[in-house]
């Protein structure tokens, strides 16, 4: 099975795509499963690198030349900003501006969190930044963050990270942590609207047991907040996905 059908992407959705480690890739990866006999639209309510061609088929920067380009649209991967900072990221759209592109789009996928390119990450009072239209939100977290310390180097958000899992830096990352940002309030899913999809991304950088024990934790917090609508884990780098429920 292929991402689209392994998370079950229904007709007209508009999702945004929060968390740490393969955001981005998924979004991507998605995108360009959905792409057949299809328009869509990916972008971000942040701020992500500039796609390269290899990841859209189209870029738009500006209202201007998105004007322009939807002119004459064919199916295909539309990337859309506001403009390209100095440090080549794409500036996002904002959030209430997504309600005026549905009618261009089949598909609208945005990023709508930031994680400084770090495995885990607490989250303060602005994030992330989700759409009032999304009807799904996937939440990305990689299991390479287990057995990292809490520090600087490895959370983005120290402060909120510890306030979030009741820990303290210079502990070791465990499975309670990763359970209570995904379960918390104030977690992974903070301002989350639509259907909830957990990601669990790169795989092959656990063993089988303790991978083993991750789902199983995740599964039996989620019998009791009933938080997830659905569970899939895998490896974007490999293009392998498992779905749990």
């Amino acid at each position: 099975m292929n991402l689209k059908e392994i998370i079950g992407i229904k007709n007209n959705s508009i999702i945004s795509i929060v968390g740490c480690g393969g955001k981005t890739t998924l979004m991507y990866l998605l995108a360009n499963e959905l792409k057949t006999d299809n328009k869509v639209l990916v972008s971000t309510t942040t701020k992500i690198f500039s796609p390269t061609k290899d990841e859209v088929d189209y870029l738009a920067i500006g209202e201007n030349e998105y004007n322009s380009m939807k002119v004459n649209m064919k199916n295909g991967v539309y990337a859309y900003g506001k403009s390209i900072s100095k440090e080549n990221k794409l500036i996002g759209i904002e959030k209430e501006f997504i309600k005026t592109l549905t009618k261009d789009f089949k598909y609208i996928l945005l990023e709508s969190d930031g994680s400084k390119r770090k495995p885990i990450k607490g989250w303060n009072d602005t994030e992330p930044v989700i759409c009032k239209e999304t009807n799904l939100t996937i939440g990305v977290m990689t299991v390479e963050s287990l057995g990292l310390e809490i520090n600087d180097d490895n959370v983005h958000r120290v402060c909120e990270f510890n306030s979030l899992t009741n820990s303290f830096p210079g502990e070791i990352i465990n499975i309670n942590h990763f359970l209570k940002v995904i379960f918390n309030n104030g977690g992974l899913f903070k301002y989350s609207k639509g259907e909830r999809i957990l990601f669990l991304n790169k795989i092959e950088k656990i063993d089988e047991n303790n991978l083993k024990l991750l789902i199983k934790g995740i599964i039996k917090r989620n019998e009791k907040d009933k938080l997830l609508d659905k569970i899939v884990y895998g490896s974007l780098k490999n293009k392998i996905y498992n779905k749990i429920i």
